[in-house]
């Protein structure tokens, strides 16, 4: 059974969480470590940037840097790895809405698309950086 982190997460605070991740690097396009196989799982991002031995060292895609500064331990966020982003959100911050999922949900499949982040969140959200 998973346990939902227990700070009290708004959608505002969601979002402009966010904004603030994707406004520090606009231009950025995804792209995982050297060591870390895109397509030897079922994702084609990771939530989680895994040193060579795979022990967490900093949180990977746009999603994972933002449930990270949310307070999602990037041990626990790592064993979210293949899941969706709105299915991630709903675990772990249930109290968002669904809006609020369906933009994160969004954000990631664009990013995943390969498009930059800034571009990304425009067209998930309606607001640009």
């Amino acid at each position: 059974m998973t346990t939902a982190v227990q700070v009290e997460i708004t959608d505002e605070l969601a979002i402009s969480t966010l904004r603030s991740v994707v406004a520090e690097r606009p231009g950025y396009i995804y792209s995982a470590p050297d060591h870390m196989e895109v397509g030897s799982t079922d994702t084609s991002c990771f939530y989680v940037h895994t040193d060579e031995g795979g022990s967490p060292v900093s949180a990977g895609c746009v999603i994972g840097v933002v449930l990270n500064r949310l307070g999602l331990p990037l041990e626990r966020l790592a064993m979210e790895e293949g899941i969706t982003a709105s299915s991630v959100v709903m675990r772990n911050f249930p109290r968002l809405s669904a809006k609020t999922r369906e933009q994160f949900n969004d954000m990631q499949m664009r990013q995943d698309e390969g498009e930059p982040w800034g571009l990304a969140y425009a067209k998930a959200t309606g607001d640009t950086i």
